[in-house]
């Protein structure tokens, strides 16, 4: 019994536990599979064209899970797949103009090629060192240190532009908005066709911007490695200048009087002179393909001048006379005459000036085209002899340039070396002898600096002989690049000087000898800012040719930035310097500012004002205002400390400064307002002239006997002022003109309206007007008044209407009658009578004895 039950449940618990397996593992298992295989994305599927991604997208919106159906979201949906439809076109955009590495690729190559070129000078340089050698090398280096950075910072730019747009295109993905789909099988086609498109942009966004930053990516590597190797070679130059530095007056060389060979030093010049030349033109041909732009600047900025000066020189020939304009031109007898050679010798001498780190090659051709424009310059205004010390310092110049070039010493440049020097020298005296005895006007420096030559070359000379070639090579070249450096600097502000005169010239109409009063005040003015300015130039000039120029750039640089601490307050020298020399130009500025556009108040036509007027006031209220900021700016005064310093000024300017702030607003009134322009003739009080100057805080008026009035601007306000030129210069004339009685009123008319016909200056209209003004005591009066065109000519005009008038009526026999009296004597004392008649007498006695002793 119990066997067979046992039968029965065996053979229905099978199929039950089959069944539960069924229900049990079957759906885990089902699980596992959909997790493991989980339904195409739209993000993640592979693009293969749009009806597979339409495909794939219909599928998608079928699990519930991943899409929502909604009638609301509609507007919403379509608005963001518009949105994002464009901000992908713009991103293709921007990835199919691609970022612009086509002149880094170009210029990588030559990049190459000057580090193969600088590597083989520094494995082949001599146990001699070379110091133009190792500077060309340092230069090259710079250079290409800032064209790789300049690279790297462009790279960085561009590599973060496309991590943005990568991180663009995540955010797109991370957009769980566009898991809504409408519900209407309309919307519903029209939805899957637009995503569609969305989807193919996407994926063509991405592809592209991977590809940019796989390039970008090894662009950079290939520009840090370079990088690289041009700091390390960067050190080396370095550390080789400073081993020359150390050992500058160490024996480098044999003693001149022991001409052996030597084994390593190549004691042929030719070779080492052929050798020297290739690789300072290679370095140079290297350098302009580099720094090709700087070159278009120089060019531009000589164009500049020149037309400059031509429009001066052409509009000072428009409004003068020919003998006028010609003797003003005279003055600028270097711009003037010779424009070209004052053109190459504004550029080149701001280039040698500026170009602390060309190559050697570079700055002597700049030197070759300044001497040869000065050459130029020199043989019309030197004396014959000077003239000719001028050619032989100009031998020597070539001499020391072309030992500069050589890399390797050489026994025969030893020798040119001494020579020279000694050449030098015997010129130095001779030029000290010629200075003291000729007539010639030179500067005032010039013989400290000849000095300066003999002791310089001196102590080349000495160098030479105890077999210090390098520092010989050095000071023998410094001495006479100098002393030709500073004839140039000379000459250089003789030319500016005289560009700004034409400036002043130009833009007034002046007699020649008010041109040349302007031409000296603007020269007291501007010379010894230039005279500065070329003296800085002239030690930077020396200390880049003694190699001094980085020593001591460092060494002001940590003396002028170093902290100084004054109570609570902190400050460099740096910005104290910076302070007062931006204030100080801005200051000299806005006093040069009236002078260079012309508006002096002196003109020889008067009907023609200033071309700006009052419009300079501002001009300069607004350089000194932006100089004082700049100043402040750039000082790094902080602007809090401003307003304090501002806020306790307040308190005086409200007591003490009243008048110079009244003064002060007043002069801006009159810039805006413009009663009264340059150029204007007013009536001030008791006081008439010509306005000369409108200052900021006051005015200065050319009064008619010569003096000139200072008006402070709150009187040009305050007062009642009287402007004759404010819109014209036409002027009403009148005067009282009287007969005798018994005139023809009609005959005296007429003569007087004769007077003014056919008279230039005087105006037909409005006509001249006579009137019978009065019946006086003595006369009949006439009142005659007519216009002029310009009230400079009322003196002349109003006598020669007079002179007429006289003239005419004395023909007509009209009386013109002076005050009289009639005296009615109606008793005389006896004695008086006596003592008259006796008088009378004696009067006629002597009267008649005086005409017999004529006879």
């Amino acid at each position: 019994m119990s066997i067979q039950v046992i039968t029965k449940l065996r053979a229905f618990y099978r199929p039950l536990l089959a069944l539960l397996w069924l229900c049990l593992v079957m759906p885990a298992a089902a699980q596992r599979t959909k997790k493991k295989t989980p339904p195409p994305d739209t993000i993640h599927m592979a693009v293969i064209d749009s009806a597979t991604i339409s495909k794939n997208i219909s599928k998608l919106a079928q699990d519930t899970s991943k899409m929502k159906k909604s009638d609301t979201a509609v507007a919403v949906i379509i608005n963001r797949i518009e949105g994002y439809t464009l901000l992908l076109n713009q991103l293709m955009s921007s990835l199919r103009r691609g970022f612009d590495t086509i002149n880094i690729t170009r210029e990588i190559p030559l990049v190459d090629t000057s580090l193969a070129l600088i590597k083989e000078n520094i494995a082949g340089q001599d146990r001699t060192p070379n110091i133009n050698d190792i500077y060309t090398n340092k230069v090259m280096l710079e250079q290409l240190q800032r064209k790789l950075g300049g690279w790297q910072n462009n790279l960085f730019s561009y590599y973060n532009s496309l991590v943005a747009i990568n991180d663009t295109l995540h955010s797109l993905r991370r957009d769980t908005s566009m898991r809504n789909i409408p519900a209407e099988d309309e919307l519903y086609g029209f939805y899957i066709g637009q995503l569609t498109r969305l989807i193919k942009k996407y994926r063509s966004v991405d592809s592209a911007n991977k590809v940019s930053l796989v390039k970008i990516g090894l662009l950079q590597n290939k520009i840090a490695n370079r990088y690289i190797d041009v700091s390390n070679l960067l050190e080396d130059s370095n550390y080789q200048l400073e081993q020359f530095s150390a050992d500058m007056f160490s024996r480098d060389y044999r003693y001149i009087w022991k001409p052996h060979r030597d084994s390593i030093n190549p004691l042929e010049f030719f070779p080492v002179f052929k050798r020297s030349l290739h690789k300072s033109t290679r370095v140079l041909s290297i350098f302009f393909s580099i720094q090709w732009p700087i070159f278009i600047v120089w060019v531009l900025l000589a164009s500049l001048f020149a037309w400059w000066v031509y429009a001066n020189v052409r509009r000072i020939r428009r409004n003068h006379p020919e003998q006028e304009a010609e003797a003003i031109l005279q003055h600028a007898q270097y711009v003037y005459r010779h424009p070209v050679a004052s053109t190459v010798i504004f550029v080149t001498t701001l280039s040698s000036v500026f170009s602390v780190r060309y190559p050697i090659l570079y700055t002597e051709i700049i030197w070759g085209l300044t001497m040869a424009a000065l050459t130029y310059l020199f043989r019309s205004h030197l004396p014959r002899t000077l003239y000719r010390y001028w050619l032989m310092l100009m031998a020597l110049l070539f001499m020391y340039c072309i030992n500069n070039l050589l890399i390797e010493v050489t026994y025969a440049e030893q020798w040119g070396l001494l020579i020279c020097a000694g050449l030098c020298i015997a010129l130095g005296f001779r030029l000290l002898r010629e200075t003291s005895l000729t007539t010639f006007a030179h500067p005032k420096y010039t013989a400290p600096v000849i000095k300066l030559f003999i002791a310089t070359s001196a102590f080349s000379m000495l160098l030479v002989i105890l077999a210090r070639v390098g520092s010989a090579k050095i000071f023998g070249s410094s001495a006479v690049v100098n002393t030709v450096m500073a004839m140039n600097l000379y000459v250089l502000v003789k030319i500016l000087l005289e560009a700004v005169f034409l400036q002043v010239e130009a833009n007034k109409n002046s007699s020649t000898f008010i041109s040349f009063m302007d031409y000296q005040d603007v020269q007291a003015k501007l010379k010894t800012f230039l005279t500065v300015l070329a003296f800085v130039g002239w030690l930077v000039i020396i200390s880049r040719n003694l190699y001094l120029y980085d020593a001591i750039y460092e060494a002001i640089s940590e003396l002028l930035s170093a902290t100084r601490h004054i109570g609570n307050s902190d400050f460099t020298f740096s910005s104290v310097i910076i302070f007062v020399l931006v204030i100080w130009i801005a200051f000299v500025a806005s006093q040069l500012i009236a002078y260079m556009f012309g508006n002096t108040g002196q003109s020889t036509s008067p009907a023609q004002k200033p071309r700006f007027g009052s419009t300079l006031l501002l001009l300069r209220l607004a350089v000194l205002a932006g100089g004082i900021l700049l100043a402040f700016a750039a000082s790094g005064i902080p602007m809090d400390k401003i307003t304090i310093v501002i806020g306790a000024l307040s308190v005086g300017i409200g007591f003490g400064l009243q008048n110079v702030v009244n003064n002060l607003v007043s002069g801006i009134i009159l810039a805006f307002e413009k009663p009264i322009e340059v150029g204007d003739v007013i009536e001030l009080g008791t006081r008439s002239g010509v306005v000369k100057e409108i200052g900021i805080r006051s005015s200065k008026i050319s009064a008619y006997d010569g003096s000139t009035v200072v008006v402070p601007n709150a009187d040009l306000i305050s007062q009642q002022l009287i402007n004759w030129t404010m819109t014209s210069r036409v002027r009403r004339v009148n005067f009282t003109l009287g007969v005798g009685y018994g005139s023809d009123i009609t005959q005296v008319t007429d003569i007087i309206k004769s007077a003014f016909v056919d008279q230039e200056g005087i105006l037909t209209t409005p006509e001249p007007v006579v009137q019978l003004s009065q019946f006086a005591d003595n006369a009949v009066t006439f009142q005659v008044y007519f216009w002029i065109s310009d009230l400079g000519n009322a003196g002349p005009l109003q006598s020669k209407v007079l002179t007429f008038i006289y003239d005419a009526l004395n023909e007509a026999g009209i009386e013109l009658p002076f005050p009289q009296r009639d005296l009615h004597i109606r008793t005389v004392d006896e004695a008086v009578l006596n003592k008259w008649k006796s008088n009378k007498k004696g009067t006629s006695d002597l009267s008649a004895d005086d005409g017999e002793k004529n006879l």
